[in-house]
């Protein structure tokens, strides 16, 4: 089985390893499992935190002051100045570029890779304009950029690989080599130079997929509690969140706790407000917004790229909190990020965008490079001075329905009128644009292919509910049961759960066939959910908890690690979780003395 782990990664809690495998340094898509102090057929350890009143630290230190200077060998600045060219060119995404391959019988290359990525970066500066590398593709392959935030399907696929990934194919798109985070030239050159002779076993994704390993809904009961013993083995008592290598801002992992919390869980209530403000060492103390990620075991290596869903998943953390605990400093710590996303990511219409890099001149060879830890220590008028990261304005719809989701949250903590117009305006913009007659929804209204994800139904119908929720608008209700209705063109009543979109007659190899995303799955539980709640459609209730159970096989929970958060939550939205109450969190702040 030819696969490798690397690192340089620009993905931090996501990747889908397991704990004796990890590693887990600049990866941004965050590395779902990190080293726990347990392990057995499930890695536990219950944390225990005091039940005191927690101080509060520094919101956001600035970053080491002893940061390593950038090595030589992936200085993107020095790569430039070298005058190298690409001697290959990427080919698009398109049957017609996999149909040129089997006719001309070439490998194919998918580069997989962020907008905001770092290392996508320095990968593409160094090791694709390696002269040896470059002959290579041109000659042997077709190349292929794909940017995975344009196309989440690939994202799920690769996720496990990213950022970047590296994937070998056969000309008829067979997968034969993977290849995770930055490889240099001389890593990169030997796969190429025998990828006729490289195999793979059988993806472990298959493994996760639902059927005959799937739960029954009887079950869930008891995987509610499975899953909780399973997040706590996770908890770092010392550094506050999940996860021991890495940190992240793990905002529906910390939803989940302080709901538990309000319920009459003391220790979850100490271990959610620990790591929320923890954690707000990764909030950018000059402009506001959460960084992606700290490579280290403590807070203080930050990657700095800053990703929607991150935002949004913190703003509803930090905005439950408040809500929950009247902590002024944690209100302060949502609207800092709701004020970043307004002055960063918030298009002219109201829509959002979908990230911002992390370093300045990334996407412009003839600009002046800055790293991040370079521009992010510096002060505002340094920051402008040398420029602005880049923002992708693109404006895709799961995005922007996690972000309404949030505003929502942060509107019902603090009751301010201008926070709930922000969310109705782009759930008003994204209705016009993105979603077609029959409920349908376009990942990007602009984008020539007229692919639908199941990511982006979930995310705009859940918060179209929400938006319904503290508004009393029925038109968004309205919207959302006409989404529910299209997202019916990707449920396979085989094994009771969503495709993660439509099929593809010209899919070619192993892209003809198509999963049920597991992260997918739970979002449109958690939509149909609240649909049925307000709606009292009881077949969509029971669709709910039937695909929550489907997605439920032992390989699924165990890929994800620690992030169990969503799955949670969507367990407890369907009664099976900790109850929906807050009078003990009332009682439990009444006896702290910081309200903490």
């Amino acid at each position: 089985m030819v696969t490798r782990r690397v690192r340089g990664s620009s993905k931090p809690p996501a990747a889908r390893t397991e704990p004796a495998r990890v590693v887990l340094d600049p990866k941004p898509n965050l590395a779902r499992t990190t080293i726990v102090r347990m392990q057995g057929p499930i890695s536990v350890l219950l944390s225990a935190v005091a039940c005191a009143s927690v101080p509060r630290p520094p919101p956001a230190p600035a970053p080491r002051a002893t940061a390593p200077v950038m090595p030589a060998a992936v200085d993107i600045a020095k790569a430039r100045a070298s005058g190298e060219p690409q001697l290959f060119a990427w080919a698009p995404w398109s049957k017609e570029t996999f149909a040129r391959a089997r006719a001309e019988h070439r490998f194919i290359l998918l580069h997989g890779a962020a907008v905001w990525c770092h290392w996508c970066h320095v990968m593409e500066a160094i090791t694709y304009r390696d002269p040896a590398v470059g002959r290579l593709l041109r000659d042997r392959f077709i190349a292929i950029r794909v940017d995975i935030d344009a196309r989440p399907d690939v994202a799920e696929r690769y996720g496990e690989w990213g950022w970047p990934a590296t994937i070998l194919f056969s000309p008829e798109a067979e997968e034969l080599g993977k290849f995770r985070g930055y490889l240099p030239p001389d890593e990169l050159l030997p796969a190429l130079e025998h990828v006729s002779t490289l195999h793979l076993a059988p993806s472990s994704l298959l493994t996760a997929e639902p059927g005959a390993e799937s739960a029954p809904v009887a079950a869930l009961p008891w995987l509610s509690r499975l899953a909780t013993f399973q997040l706590d083995g996770y908890y770092d008592e010392q550094n506050g969140s999940w996860g021991m290598r890495q940190k992240a801002p793990l905002g529906a992992e910390a939803e989940f706790e302080l709901l538990r919390g309000a319920a009459g869980d003391r220790e979850a209530w100490t271990r959610a407000l620990f790591t929320l403000r923890q954690q707000a060492q990764l909030i950018d103390p000059v402009w506001g917004g959460v960084y992606q990620y700290s490579a280290d075991g403590d807070w203080r290596s930050p990657h700095f790229e800053k990703l929607m869903p991150f935002q949004a998943a913190n703003l509803a953390a930090y905005a439950q909190a408040f809500r929950l605990s009247k902590d002024i400093a944690l209100r302060s710590d949502a609207e800092s990020i709701a004020s970043y996303v307004a002055r960063f990511l918030t298009a002219p219409n109201g829509t959002f965008y979908v990230s911002q890099d992390a370093d300045v001149g990334a996407h412009d060879e003839h600009a002046a490079f800055v790293d991040g830890q370079r521009y992010y220590s510096s002060t505002e008028s340094e920051r402008l001075a040398r420029g602005v990261p880049d923002v992708d304005r693109h404006v895709y719809a799961a995005e922007n329905g996690l972000m309404i989701t949030a505003l929502c949250r942060l509107f019902e903590a603090t009751g301010e009128d201008t926070t709930v117009a922000s969310a109705r305006r782009a759930a008003n913009a994204i209705l016009l644009s993105h979603v077609e007659a029959d409920g349908r929804v376009r990942h990007d209204a602009k984008a020539s292919d007229n692919v639908h994800f199941l990511a982006d139904g979930a995310a705009l119908g859940r918060s179209l509910v929400t938006l319904f929720e503290v508004t009393r608008d029925a038109r968004y209700l309205a919207a959302a049961q006409g989404i529910a209705n299209g997202l019916d063109s990707l449920f396979d009543a085989r094994v009771n759960a969503y495709f993660a979109h439509d099929a593809d007659p010209d899919a070619a190899g192993v892209f003809a066939v198509r999963g049920h995303p597991f992260d997918g799955n739970v979002t449109t539980v958690r939509f149909l959910h609240a649909l049925a709640d307000a709606t009292g459609n009881i077949g969509q209730r029971s669709r709910a908890e039937a695909v929550l159970a489907s997605i439920s096989t032992p390989s699924a929970l165990a890929a994800q690690g620690r992030m169990l958060g969503e799955y949670l939550l969507a367990l407890r939205e369907v009664g099976l979780g900790p109850a929906k109450k807050d009078a003990a969190a009332a009682t439990i702040r009444q006896e702290s003395p910081t309200g903490g």
